[in-house]
């Protein structure tokens, strides 16, 4: 979903201080999130780091700005002076991102739902007369987990079967391919 720019905003003269005293190339990161549980209560967190370090993190329920280095003090003391800062963190955190959760949850509810059984091709290869070759490929299931084996008489053969890695088709469905080798007699 679209972030809106104030998420990105800093007061790019304070980062430019730092950025002065420190000299070099400076990095400013953004890390959020928010869930919303079972019993409908809401979760969210909203930090920011400056050179790979913790710089400053909000607090929603106390609408207050937390520093993880001293750094961050001049950046704490100007976000809540304005306090509409932190009001739109919250209402980010709370309304914006679980309304964008909310709408990616129907998507894989409906993607979820398809259920595509596999279809089966089985051929065989003659390597000489002690050995053959026999291949079964699965294709076009959906979801991706799948457990496929070889049989004889009831019984699985799975340390005799070489099964290949589940892979994606083009249509959003899956195929894998697994072989065994037999004696023809």
């Amino acid at each position: 979903f679209l972030i809106p720019e104030w998420i990105f905003r800093a007061d790019m003269e304070t980062l430019s201080k730092l950025d002065q005293e420190a000299g070099g190339l400076r990095s400013w990161q953004v890390n959020l999130g928010c869930e919303l549980r079972e019993d409908g209560s809401k979760g969210g967190f909203l930090h920011y780091g400056y050179d790979g370090m913790d710089f400053i993190s909000f607090d929603k329920e106390t609408l207050r700005w937390v520093t993880a280095q001293p750094l961050a003090q001049k950046v704490k003391e100007e976000w809540e002076e304005d306090p509409r800062w932190s009001q739109e963190s919250k209402v980010f955190l709370e309304e914006t991102c679980i309304a964008c959760l909310q709408r990616y949850l129907s998507y894989k509810k409906a993607t979820l739902e398809k259920i595509e059984p596999p279809v089966g091709k089985v051929t065989h290869k003659v390597e000489d007369e002690r050995l053959e070759v026999l291949t079964c490929q699965a294709f076009g299931f959906y979801p991706k987990e799948i457990q496929a084996i070889w049989t004889r008489d009831g019984e699985a053969c799975k340390y005799e079967t070489l099964l290949k890695n589940v892979a994606p088709n083009s249509d959003g469905t899956y195929y894998v391919q697994l072989s065994i080798e037999i004696d023809p007699k």
